[in-house]
């Protein structure tokens, strides 16, 4: 039995509403509001006075011209159809609660004009689940089952992280940019997508070098701005402003132990704490000049040699020395220990997962 079959006798998600009845007056004032309950005459409601503001009313049900009540299977339904086309690289972990969110409104609403659609939702997300809970991934918008995978697996490992780098970045998060960027230097150097990725991995680093030297210029006049900002505050009001200032920095600091514990090589960064900015400097002018400089042609062809040893091990009738060539072969000596374990395994005879 899968495991998202279990989650049936699971207790079912709630699934949010975003809308609410409409009320129309007798003065023809519409107000939308959701009931909270019907006490006597009249209705008390919570009504949406902004985006962001609710505030309780009571509305009397001899002033309400007409009533229409929300189609809440409607309302969630608009919620759940947003779950598909699913996005690259999704856990199977989010897939189960997806997958739980829909079950839960066939089984809330199973006469609903959306159900039909609901289960054609529930069965996109079951099929990708499925491949990606058995080792699959999604990734440029296919699905690539764990069998398909491993052929390839360096290649698609190398330009999953270029993709995360490149998602990251168009996203402005510079830092997760140049994080998966040193995750892809470090262990895929002999990849096309490492090859390919080098001149934007250099445009991310310019683009980080011109914010942190802006925030370095300013750093001075930043730090004198608050500390003259506190100054003119009132007693009670500067020890609270120092005391969330302080509990700041100090989580700041705690989270810099972390990544370093962690051996992060890029650092997050705050505009009142100079030293990290400075660290980030030197190192982005140094990585700029050593990637520009980089000769793509003295780099490990490592992926081609994964590949043709992958083919080699698991070729029909592969003789012992045959694989053993496949495993000692140009190249391999620059795999990952993963990737050669993969390898081994591969090979017949090899004990079963």
């Amino acid at each position: 039995m899968k495991a998202h079959r279990l989650f049936r006798y699971l207790p079912l998600l709630a699934i949010a509403s975003v809308s609410a009845d409409t009320f129309e007056l007798k003065d023809g004032t519409k107000i939308e509001g959701t009931i909270i309950k019907e006490d006597g005459a009249d209705y008390v409601i919570r009504a949406q006075v902004t985006k962001t503001i609710k505030e309780e009313r009571r509305i009397p049900k001899a002033n309400v011209a007409k009533h229409t009540a929300e189609q809440k299977d409607e309302t969630e339904f608009a919620e759940l159809v947003k779950l598909v086309p699913t996005p690259e690289l999704q856990s199977s972990e989010i897939y189960q609660v997806q997958i739980n969110k829909v079950q839960a409104f066939v089984k809330k609403y199973p006469q609903s004009p959306k159900k039909a659609e609901a289960l054609k939702v529930l069965s996109v997300l079951e099929k990708e689940f499925d491949v990606v809970e058995a080792g699959g991934i999604k990734f440029q918008g296919k699905l690539i089952s764990a069998a398909d995978r491993k052929p390839k697996a360096y290649a698609l490992d190398a330009g999953i992280l270029a993709a995360t780098m490149k998602s990251a970045a168009d996203q402005g998060d510079l830092l997760t940019a140049l994080r998966a960027w040193t995750k892809l230097e470090t262990g895929y150097q002999g990849s096309t997508a490492y090859r390919e990725s080098i001149p934007f991995a250099i445009q991310i680093m310019k683009s980080q070098l011109a914010a942190v030297s802006t925030s370095l210029s300013g750093f001075d006049a930043r730090t004198k701005a608050r500390t003259d900002g506190l100054a003119t505050m009132s007693g009670s009001d500067r020890s609270n402003s120092t005391a969330a200032i302080k509990e700041e920095q100090d989580a700041y600091a705690a989270r810099l132990a972390k990544d370093k514990a962690d051996g992060h090589k890029w650092p997050p960064l705050n505009p009142y704490v100079k030293a990290p900015l400075e660290e980030t400097k030197r190192n982005l002018d140094s990585e700029i000049r050593r990637l520009e400089g980089t000769n793509t042609s003295n780099l490990p062809k490592t992926e081609e040699a994964y590949e043709t040893a992958w083919a080699a091990v698991t070729k029909p009738g592969a003789t012992p020395q045959e694989i053993s060539a496949a495993l000692s072969g140009s190249g391999i000596s620059s795999l990952p220990p993963a990737y050669l374990e993969m390898l081994k395994k591969a090979a017949p005879g090899a004990p079963a997962n």
